[in-house]
């Protein structure tokens, strides 16, 4: 009466490890060749089955998933995030189509039969996750799994289709409150799909920091998204958008000469131009486009270190190792903030260790603390002074006074960085206060250039004819948002029937023309790897083509190869196609069962916590289904019914 769709999820699953037996793997590393898996394979679901073997096996329901603890560093405080491998097949999906190939132009692509989800979650989500489950962690069959893939915001949200298409779902960093940057989460998933040997990988570029769109801001600076520095590039367009389109509006923006903004804009805002000229004046380098400026900024932000606490006060606390003493890294701050406070209170001259002590007794009681501290502040620099400490020859105890060193702080200072200009004479001078600046004062001027230039379309600044052709380029370029990277290997080049290591066996790259029956249209899905003996015939040939494809693909999953395309030469064993061109081998193949005026009807029914998926391929068996149901539904209420 129906086809009941059943694929056999349980294959090639490895063995559940023992209970203590997970292990754990280097961050920096996992995904290389040997780190965990050697992924020598020539496809990819061969790849992510060595993979899978070294993950802790966490559920066998209908959606199987794995886990892999990873290190991210040891010291100061041992850092660990977990990766979870979710097994998602075509059963468990309410869409047999995938919205997010329609998005980058993969609309075409036949159906797979797998999704396998790779997911690091952040605290929020993981906590949500175990809301869901009553808190516990616990993996009942299929419920939490499509739970954990569904929540959004996880630190690393990507999948791949079982024929080696994937996308990247959801990437978050440090802003958005995880213990991982960017730049380690992006080159994880990068490893990952270069180790797995994935076909080609789509995003949808949401990227932004500080309230800015980085496809745009990195496009005006290095003519490329974010996301291009791991080779995305430009896929399609919303609005219209096309690559040309794309290409032209980056050129566009990133050329507009720095000279002409400026002669605009000094009648109508004064902040503008001295912005651009207090970064001329930064730069070793003349800075001529709008392009320059931008990347100049990108890259200054870059070396400046970290301050994370310019928010907060001028005067920085300095980091004390607390690990081998019994206070909180925030009591010992506390009391170093008092310490300074009471060195300033004296201006600036010397007085004795207990001077010192008994004027921070005051506001700190603990002694002990007092004195380590005091112990570890000799001549060290808090923020903008240098706290001395010497020992009185005359009186033989240690005293302490507060220098101010504003002025003289050397280019690695915690806070600030003083850049060097070089003068018509060629000689290194150093340029004066005005010239140092923060990490947070380079982001704060940036966010001002990206509103108040790139962003200026609606005319806030004027109508003035040079920014609304700005705005209007930044516009298109922010309407492209899908970029793709395609990853190329030996299934790519010429050499498409391949001699293995392993001595009887050879690689032969083909795949299966299938014509529909409702519009006589040939569909063939990209070539795949099947690996048969040096001496099989080619039935034996078409039994393996069979497998693999009915593996892959749903729309594939009664297939049957009956012969080699036209065009290609007959052969009769598999050593003699290593002469039958370099194309590869083009098998033709039909359905099992024809569908009928070449439709099918799909049903999603739901027992409770269970889902089936009825597929009718004849008009014929969807009336009986509905006949019959309806039937039973009459028969059951009229038991109840007067």
């Amino acid at each position: 009466m129906s086809n009941l769709i059943r694929t056999d999820h349980h294959q090639h699953l490895p063995k559940k490890r023992k209970r203590g037996e997970s292990r754990v793997f280097r961050l920096k590393t996992f995904g290389e060749s040997g780190h965990p898996a050697e992924m020598n394979e020539l496809s990819f679901r061969d790849n992510l089955r060595k993979l899978l073997e070294f993950g802790h096996f966490e559920s066998s329901g209908l959606m199987g998933s794995w886990s892999f603890q990873l290190e991210v560093h040891r010291h100061p405080n041992p850092l660990y995030v977990i990766l979870f491998v979710v097994e998602e097949p075509i059963e468990a999906s309410l869409d047999l189509r995938c919205n997010h190939c329609q998005y980058v132009g993969w609309g075409n692509q036949m159906i797979c039969n797998k999704k396998y989800h790779f997911v690091i979650p952040s605290k929020e989500t993981m906590s949500a996750f175990l809301k869901l489950e009553g808190g516990s962690y616990a993996f009942p069959e299929k419920e939490s799994l499509s739970h954990l893939v569904e929540l959004q915001g996880h630190i690393l949200h990507g999948f791949f289709h079982s024929n080696g298409f994937g996308h990247l779902i959801s990437l978050n960093g440090i802003e958005s409150g995880s213990d991982l940057t960017g730049h380690q989460v992006m080159e994880l998933w990068d490893r990952l799909c270069t180790g797995l040997k994935v076909r080609k990988i789509g995003l949808n570029d949401a990227s932004h920091k500080k309230g800015m769109e980085l496809r745009l801001l990195h496009g005006v600076a290095k003519g490329e998204p974010w996301f291009g520095r791991w080779g995305y590039r430009f896929a399609s367009g919303t609005y219209g958008v096309t690559q040309k389109i794309y290409e032209k509006a980056l050129e566009s923006v990133r050329n507009v000469p720095l000279c002409l903004l400026n002669h605009h804009l000094t009648g109508l805002n004064r902040e503008t131009p001295i912005l651009l000229s207090k970064y001329q004046t930064l730069s070793t380098e003349p800075l001529i486009t709008l392009s320059d400026l931008f990347m100049f900024m990108l890259h200054l932000h870059s070396r400046l270190p970290r301050d994370s606490y310019m928010n907060n006060s001028r005067n920085q606390i300095i980091s004390i190792d607390s690990t081998n003493c019994r206070w909180s890294q925030k009591r010992i701050q506390m009391a170093i903030k008092v310490v300074i406070e009471s060195l300033k209170r004296v201006e600036y001259r010397w007085i004795s260790r207990q001077e010192v002590r008994d004027a921070a007794r005051n506001y700190i009681g603990d002694t002990g603390l007092l004195d380590f501290v005091l112990k570890s502040l000799g001549n060290q620099v808090v923020g903008n002074y240098l706290v001395r400490r010497s020992l009185n020859p005359v009186k033989k105890v240690l005293e302490y006074c507060l220098e101010d060193i504003s002025n003289l702080l050397p280019s690695s200072n915690q806070e600030l960085i003083t850049l060097q200009n070089q003068n018509p004479m060629g000689k290194s001078t150093t340029t004066n206060g005005h010239n140092k600046i923060t990490r947070g004062q380079v982001m704060k001027d940036m966010v001002y250039f990206y509103e108040h230039i790139l962003m200026d379309y609606k005319g806030v600044l004027g109508p003035i004819g040079i920014l609304n052709q700005i705005g209007m380029a930044s516009r298109a370029i922010l309407d492209a948002k899908y970029f793709i990277k395609e990853y190329h290997y030996i299934r790519d080049t010429s050499t498409k029937t391949l001699h293995l290591d392993r001595e009887d066996k050879l690689g032969i790259f083909c795949t299966i023309a299938r014509k529909c029956h409702h519009n006589n249209e040939i569909k063939m899905p990209p070539q795949e790897c099947i690996v048969v003996n040096k001496e099989a015939t080619l039935s034996e040939v078409y039994g393996e083509a069979e497998r693999v494809f009915r593996e892959i693909y749903w729309e594939l999953r009664d297939v049957v190869v009956e012969s080699i395309a036209d065009g290609q030469r007959e052969v009769k064993r598999v050593d003699e196609m290593a002469m039958n061109g370099k194309k590869g081998l083009v098998l033709e193949g039909n359905q099992r069962k024809k569908m009928e005026r070449g439709w099918c009807v799909v049903i999603f029914v739901k027992y409770g916590n269970t889902q089936d998926v009825l597929v009718f391929n004849t008009m014929r068996k969807f009336l009986a289904y509905f006949f019959v149901k309806v039937v039973t539904n009459i028969l059951f209420l009229s038991l109840f019914l007067p």
